[in-house]
């Protein structure tokens, strides 16, 4: 969790706000977000989501940011389009939020965000809808996808590709974790937590 307080705490600075006033704007207590800034603290999805669009930016532009902060490295003026794993940055907020490994780089006028999910046992994503594109293809375990009405079961080799404006929720079938490579519009990418299973 440090590296998420810190960051937070760079871009708070960045913008010559104090505590009280990013707290204020995002309406979370000042205490609350001390705490996530020193990494004594979690912060869910949802907090980091109210956080991030209080900072003027995306999640998918905060987990961008994490990691060494310096950029993407150049080769006489442009970007790198290959990527090394040890570069990929990895999200793990909670043990109820889907864990992300994202894959792309950030250039101009990227469309998609693509990544390794994994989805964990025990834990059911309500369905829920947002504007965009979204494509999955099953790397490990047995996911069940509920798409508007319909509810499917789906392994390794299995894929699907939807407008996520239809309502969509997952959950990892069994006692391990899916994993996924998703691609998903990048303006309207979204990270989710989960709630107990039995809660369903």
């Amino acid at each position: 969790m440090e590296p998420v307080g810190q960051l937070i705490r760079d871009l708070r600075a960045e913008k010559g706000w104090t505590l009280k006033e990013l707290a204020s704007k995002c309406e979370l207590s000042t205490s609350f977000l001390s705490q996530v800034e020193r990494g004594l603290s979690s912060v869910s999805i949802t907090s980091l989501h109210v956080i991030c669009q209080a900072l003027g930016m995306t999640l998918g532009e905060f987990f961008h940011q994490l990691g060494d902060g310096v950029g993407q490295p150049e080769t006489e003026g442009r970007t790198l389009e290959v990527m090394k794993a040890k570069d990929q940055r990895a999200i793990n907020l909670s043990e109820a939020s889907i864990k992300y490994r994202f894959l792309s780089r950030e250039f101009p006028g990227r469309q998609f965000e693509i990544m390794l999910g994994e989805i964990p046992s025990g834990y059911f994503y309500p369905p829920f809808s947002h504007e965009g594109e979204e494509f999955g293809y099953v790397l490990e375990g047995q996911l069940r996808l509920t798409i508007g009405d319909d509810t499917y079961t789906l392994g390794p080799g299995d894929s699907y590709h939807f407008a996520a404006s239809t309502p969509h929720g997952y959950q990892a079938e069994g006692d391990a974790a899916v994993r996924i490579l998703w691609v998903q519009t990048l303006k309207y990418f979204q990270t989710r937590d989960g709630i107990p299973a039995q809660q369903e």
